[in-house]
């Protein structure tokens, strides 16, 4: 399996989802794409990194995105392995959480030959912050071994077909000659268009960091800034699972879905539970300082335009 490892100026949790994959995944190949960071002590990571494995950069692209040049890179990515190989998605705020073995690469394998229009599955955990979300819609497929999401409302969302932290396999995405597009929603209905639902793996192995920094089209609005103070935004790596630990999570009632919270630990003392993966997500007074900061940015924008 290859790792594709997606940066952008977080240097520590760059290192720490590398450093994740050489002690879960060793032997597997890793390759990183930074989407141009100009961060000093992420640029050393970076040279630090590119002494043990492939590290790509591209310094001349522009993208207005939220996800800046994420999916350019993506697409670079798929198209740099010629191969029918199997490829997990990872960015630089994710981790392996416990060890990959012989019985994850063997399902995940086998998966792919058993369902030829499977096209994507999530190795990640759940979030308690969601907990009930998740329970109503999370079903478990004897057939397929894995967890769909049944999302059942009209509301646009990404995470039943496509996520951008997922597994793949390289010959899947050229069958049906798939296109990274800007936006994770697009994908969402390009691979609705071409897949099965995405499966969530019964027993995960990688997850996102809580409350990591973050950037928005590579800025930071003065409400998420503010937001980030408040939650105490900064690097909250996971401890990796010890073999009791993994033998629970896989020995688990099938109608148990796996809640990060549940079954992981952080490495950090003083994080607040449930962990919160975006600094506007706990408090509602802060998402609507955004939404009015937004509109005033909106009017002011209008305004110089006219």
């Amino acid at each position: 399996m290859i790792f594709f490892v997606f940066s952008y100026n977080r240097g520590p949790h760059l290192s720490n989802c590398i450093e994740s994959i050489e002690a879960c995944a060793p032997g597997h190949k890793i390759v990183v794409y930074d989407d141009a960071s100009n961060d000093p002590e992420t640029q050393q990571v970076l040279k630090n990194i590119a002494q043990r494995h492939e590290v790509r950069t591209r310094d001349d692209k522009k993208s207005g995105d939220q996800h800046g040049a994420l999916y350019t890179n993506m697409q670079r990515a798929i198209e740099s392995v010629e191969e029918k190989t199997l490829i997990c998605f990872l960015q630089d705020d994710t981790q392996l959480v416990r060890k990959i073995d012989d019985q994850d690469l063997g399902f995940l394998e086998g998966h792919f030959e058993k369902f030829p229009n499977a096209g994507f599955l999530a190795p990640v955990f759940q979030k308690k912050i969601t907990r009930q979300r998740t329970l109503d819609r999370f079903v478990y497929y004897e057939d397929r071994g894995v967890y769909v999401c049944e999302h059942r409302s009209k509301k646009q969302v990404a995470g039943v077909y496509y996520s951008d932290i997922s597994i793949t396999r390289s010959d899947r995405l050229r069958s049906v000659n798939w296109k990274f597009v800007p936006g994770e929603f697009e994908n969402e209905q390009q691979a609705k268009q071409n897949f099965l639902e995405m499966g969530y793996l019964f027993a995960p192995f990688a997850m996102w960091l809580p409350n990591p920094p973050a950037y928005r089209n590579k800025k930071k609005s003065f409400t998420f800034q503010l937001a980030e103070i408040v939650n105490k935004a900064g690097f909250y790596p996971f401890r990796v699972m010890d073999a009791v630990t993994v033998e629970r999570l896989r020995n688990r009632a099938k109608d148990q879905v796996p809640i990060a919270e549940d079954y992981l630990t952080v490495a950090v003392d003083g994080l607040k539970s449930p962990w919160i993966y975006d600094p506007l997500r706990r408090y509602r007074l802060l998402r609507k300082l955004a939404k009015l900061e937004a509109f005033l940015k909106r009017m002011v924008i209008g305004n110089t335009t006219r």
